[in-house]
């Protein structure tokens, strides 16, 4: 795996820690939601991780390099959006994007390109201090993407948008991933964005992992089904017998499966036919309030 390891990573601001021995894996290849409240050490870990931020200990390895001895091979490799983006609003899109690729030293032919992929090619000219937020958070991106970087870190990509101009970024972030092998990593508060988008999700809170793992394995990990039936005591007994953890919630009963068929074959041979099979599963919101115990994002 080459995407980005965290091994044992602590930091301190004086007596504050900020990262506690903090150790999760993002894959290669993939699009990663890292979730936490505020407060948990997600802003300081991608510092940590683009080498802005020293840390006191542990080791972070990024696209198979690591942080310090190879922080600037680290950095050619990545675009970033982190925090609001630094544009100067006296120039224009494409006179931004020129200072940038010309700070990078490179991407300065693909500015066309990448302004008409961010859906900006016809405000090429206009200077960015009429730009609304969402068309500042677009042409962030742009810049992002110059050079052609392996990884994206971008934190809070979405915020400004509107409806329309959040469809077709979340669009891109895919096409990116699926299209073009990219690895790419989000932090965002909003977490139904989170959910659609990403393949793996790592949530940290109070500089500690919580949980790691695939989008729909974290979500899916509480599936359940809400089942209606006539003497709800009984059926319970014989749902239990085939190994299933069941609750009992007013008429109703839920069990921890996403199998159907199974406790419907449970019930029918004892002679049990529920009035209603209802799949349920956690939204990431809930599994991510539940993890956190309902800390404020």
């Amino acid at each position: 795996m080459q995407g980005i390891r965290f091994h044992q990573v602590t930091k301190r601001f004086g007596d504050v820690v900020a990262l506690d021995h903090l150790s999760f894996e993002m894959p290669d290849g993939r699009l990663t939601g890292f979730l936490g409240p505020n407060g948990a050490g997600k802003t300081t870990s991608i510092r940590a991780l683009l080498g802005v931020t020293r840390t006191n200990g542990g080791e972070i390895e990024v696209l198979g390099m690591n942080v310090g001895p190879d922080t600037a091979r680290i950095v050619k490799r990545c675009g970033a959006i982190v925090e609001d983006p630094g544009h100067h609003p006296a120039l224009t899109a494409r006179a931004n994007l020129e200072v940038a690729a010309a700070t990078l030293g490179r991407g300065r032919d693909q500015i066309d390109e990448l302004l008409h992929h961010v859906g900006l090619a016809g405000e090429a000219g206009r200077k960015v201090a009429g730009f609304s937020k969402g068309m500042r958070q677009r042409l962030g991106l742009a810049a992002a993407l110059l050079g052609d970087p392996d990884l994206l870190v971008l934190d809070e990509p979405l915020d400004g948008l509107d409806p329309a101009g959040q469809v077709a970024f979340k669009a891109r972030l895919r096409a990116l991933v699926d299209e073009h092998g990219k690895t790419v990593v989000i932090s965002s508060h909003d977490l139904r964005d989170v959910e659609q988008l990403a393949d793996h999700v790592v949530v940290i809170d109070r500089g500690r992992l919580v949980r790691q793992g695939p989008t729909h394995e974290l979500v899916g990990r509480r599936a359940r089904l809400r089942v209606r039936i006539e003497d709800p005591v009984d059926a319970t007994e014989i749902i239990e017998s085939g190994g299933l953890e069941v609750h009992q919630q007013g008429d109703e009963l839920v069990v921890f499966s996403d199998d159907g068929a199974l406790v419907a074959e449970l019930l029918a041979k004892n002679d049990r036919y529920p009035s209603a099979l209802i799949p349920e599963t956690d939204s990431l919101e809930k599994v991510f309030l539940s993890l956190t115990e309902g800390t404020a994002t």
